[in-house]
């Protein structure tokens, strides 16, 4: 009977350790998920920031949390990481309006078409998830 105690008492050891170490594998994921994440985002702000933009919006789409997304004339998607726009900003930036950003610039130009001369109706700074000083050396 003693026996049975002390091989029942070493399976139980065996399963806590078995528990412990999962618990530190998925915490260990976690984190890199999470590392992974906010690299990734440092790296498309970075790459946005280095970026000249200059496109006229010809469809906007909106999704479930109310994030815009543009498209030029030639169907190219402009989802930006630094720069969000949401429909409840109430902005009301529309189709026709020219967006415009140049090289490691910090803003971004929203202009209105008026009389035939696009004049400027929006700048946006940066407003994304990483800081601007993180990715802006």
């Amino acid at each position: 009977m003693e026996e049975f105690i002390i091989q029942h008492h070493h399976l139980e050891q065996k399963t806590i350790l078995n528990m412990k170490k999962a618990i530190f594998l998925l915490i260990i994921f976690l984190i890199a998920i999470v590392g992974f994440t906010f690299v990734n985002a440092i790296v498309t702000s970075r790459h946005e920031y280095k970026k000249k933009y200059d496109f006229v919006i010809s469809n906007i789409e909106i999704d479930a949390k109310g994030d815009l997304t543009f498209y030029d004339s030639i169907n190219n998607k402009y989802f930006f990481a630094s720069y969000r726009f949401n429909e409840f900003d109430k902005l009301g930036i529309s189709v026709g309006d020219k967006v415009f950003k140049d090289h490691y610039s910090k803003k971004l130009i929203i202009s209105r078409k008026i009389n035939d001369k696009y004049k400027i109706y929006h700048i946006q700074q940066p407003n994304g998830l990483i800081p601007f000083s993180l990715y802006s050396y």
